[in-house]
């Protein structure tokens, strides 16, 4: 019987739901005065956790088994993964780019993220330097350029999960045939911590230094290995005592809620030193007892259970949509904010739209967003990527293969 994880399948889902709120809140004027506006600052710890999540929900599908080998080989791993990730990314950045173009901004424009002053600039490149970033974004290695937000910007962490997933055949069984896991994830934590903190010390608050420290897939690593390490330290039964005890789980929560919060508070009112070591490795302890309590919970109704699984496999989808689905979303809210009849507007398309330009979203419908791209990101997954991964597993993978490593998932 396969075991499922539905307290991690919650928590994907909302890891997705927070990044989805992080990237887009700021653009309605009253969300700074809203209760608990700080709490919605921490993007970094949804990416982290996330890449946490699929160290150990990676090693807990093909490591599962007793015999400590990975399950199917490594062409298997890379065609299911690459299976699933291209396609997402694809259709997503064809959607972004479509939705770009018909609401006449232009993709050959750029931002530079920095903490010098204007926290974000924006530059115009030339065809060629457009075409090259472009290429990068294509094949899923524009993370690697650490000086543009590329096109869709939260697609990032897609490139950085096409990496780990490049090194995880490598890494893994090593990690995993350790004795000493949870000193090695301890090194590792110290040693994740010393680029963000050199970085701060020597003030390397430009465009350069912000995507390397938080964007470049190298850096990260750390957190998908550490995402390793946890699965082995859970297999080993080194963890059961934590998720086999409510006051522990209670305890687990409490940490995290509380490193949360202090981070929430450093990140908003404390000095300029501190983003980068939040970003990086400074709430790494409290994401990993986050998802430790999250381990708990397996035993739900299997309504429930279901429903998890379906939300859970959807996250990664909502982490690509999100953000074209929100760009249609605003247009269509400023243009009902146009003082004018539909009727009107047809008759004199232009000043409508110039008007539509002028006008404030309003915050009211924001949660009809979020419900709308949940649904959408749902079936996205469920009746466009999922045919499509299983169409491209057919015909790489031989029948056996295919079924096997479908059965167990992912």
């Amino acid at each position: 019987m396969k075991q499922t994880f539905s307290g991690v399948d919650i928590l994907r889902f909302g890891l997705a739901i927070y990044l989805m709120v992080f990237h887009t809140i700021g653009a309605y004027l009253g969300s700074r005065r809203m209760l608990f506006h700080e709490l919605l600052g921490l993007g970094g710890f949804a990416t982290s956790t996330f890449f946490l999540l699929s160290g150990f929900i990676l090693s807990h599908v093909y490591f599962g088994t007793a015999s400590g080998a990975l399950r199917g080989g490594a062409r298997t791993f890379f065609v299911k993964r690459l299976a699933t990730l291209y396609p997402t990314h694809l259709i997503s950045l064809a959607f972004f780019i479509a939705v770009a173009l018909a609401t006449h901004q232009d993709i050959n424009r750029f931002m530079l993220s920095s903490m010098e002053g204007d926290p974000v600039r924006v530059v115009t490149l030339p065809p060629l330097e457009t075409a090259f970033n472009m290429l990068l974004t294509l094949s899923l290695l524009h993370a690697w350029n650490p000086l543009y937000v590329q096109i869709n910007p939260p697609s990032w962490s897609l490139s950085a999960l096409f990496f780990f997933y490049l090194a995880f055949p490598l890494l893994a069984p090593r990690l995993l045939a350790m004795q000493r896991k949870l000193h090695f994830a301890v090194l590792l934590w110290v040693i994740y911590l010393i680029p963000p903190i050199v970085a701060s010390s020597l003030h390397w608050y430009s465009p350069a230094g912000v995507g390397i420290i938080t964007t470049w897939p190298l850096m990260r690593l750390p957190e998908f290995m550490i995402g390793i390490l946890l699965y082995g330290l859970y297999r080993d039964g080194v963890l059961q005592r934590f998720t086999a005890s409510r006051q522990w789980v209670w305890a687990l929560l409490t940490f995290a809620a509380l490193g949360f919060a202090l981070a929430s508070s450093l990140q908003a009112h404390g000095p300029r030193f501190w983003a980068y070591v939040i970003h990086n490795g400074g709430l790494l302890p409290a994401e990993l007892a986050l998802l430790v309590a999250c381990l708990a919970c397996r035993a739900l109704p299997r309504g429930a259970t279901k429903l998890a699984a379906r939300l859970g496999n959807a996250a990664l989808s909502i982490f690509a949509i999100h953000l074209p689905l929100f760009l249609v979303f605003v247009r269509v809210q400023k243009l009902m904010a146009v003082d004018m009849t539909p009727a009107a507007c047809l008759q004199d398309l232009g000043a409508c739209l110039a008007s539509a330009k002028l006008a404030t979203p309003a915050l009211g419908g924001y949660p009809l967003y979020l419900l709308a791209t949940v649904m959408v990101a749902v079936v996205f997954q469920e009746h466009v990527v999922t045919p499509v991964r299983d169409r491209i597993r057919r015909r790489l993978l031989a029948p056996h293969v295919h079924a096997e490593v479908s059965r167990v998932g992912l």
